[in-house]
């Protein structure tokens, strides 16, 4: 496989996204898959799914969207097999946590979790403010946490996500990373008052 024609597409049409989903984000969640894998599964299909998962989602601008027939011409010139371009597809497709899917596949669960631990810890804090400054969400809203408020969005979904993991070294690490999203807020609370 031929990584470095798919990282140049990624890194060229990621590379000034400003909501978090960019080309770092895409490299680290490479990172973690990378760190996940336990078994024998087919690593290009995970280092393509990793690197290209976000190209095709709905919170994109659509200047950093790419279609399926360009990542389709893509997975051809970086010499992937049809019946693993099929499989890539089918992961980028089922692991966002919108969707509510489980991938049937060793390597979509492995992907799946990668992506949700950059949306965990540090990173993902940063990820969650940078996400809500893009899309002009207050940081918080005292009267209620069930808001589009950033600080919303840590109970509404990351403080969900270790629940939901699929791979023992994923569970652990999100595990770790929600304590730690957990005295965040539990000391931006104190800073504010107490309006969480």
């Amino acid at each position: 496989m031929n990584i470095d024609i798919v990282k140049d597409f990624v890194e060229l049409k990621l590379s000034s996204e400003s909501s978090g989903h960019d080309y770092l984000h895409a490299l680290r969640v490479l990172e973690n898959s990378r760190l996940l894998i336990t078994t024998s599964v087919d690593e290009d299909v995970i280092i393509v799914s990793s690197l290209i998962h976000d190209l095709i989602d709905h919170k994109l601008e659509e200047k950093y969207k790419a279609t399926v027939e360009e990542l389709n011409t893509l997975l051809k010139d970086a010499k992937l097999k049809t019946n693993q371009i099929t499989h890539v597809f089918d992961i980028i497709n089922n692991i966002s946590f919108s969707k509510g899917n489980v991938p049937t596949t060793e390597e979509g669960r492995i992907v799946q979790d990668a992506d949700r631990l950059d949306a965990l810890g540090a990173i993902g804090i940063a990820r969650t403010f940078s996400y809500g400054g893009k899309n002009n969400r207050l940081i918080y809203n005292k009267d209620t946490i069930d808001s589009t408020d950033s600080v919303s969005h840590f109970y509404q979904k990351l403080f969900k996500l270790y629940k939901l993991m699929n791979t023992e070294k994923g569970k652990e690490e999100a595990l770790l990373r929600t304590k730690y999203m957990k005295q965040f807020i539990m000391k931006l609370d104190e800073e504010i008052g107490g309006q969480l």
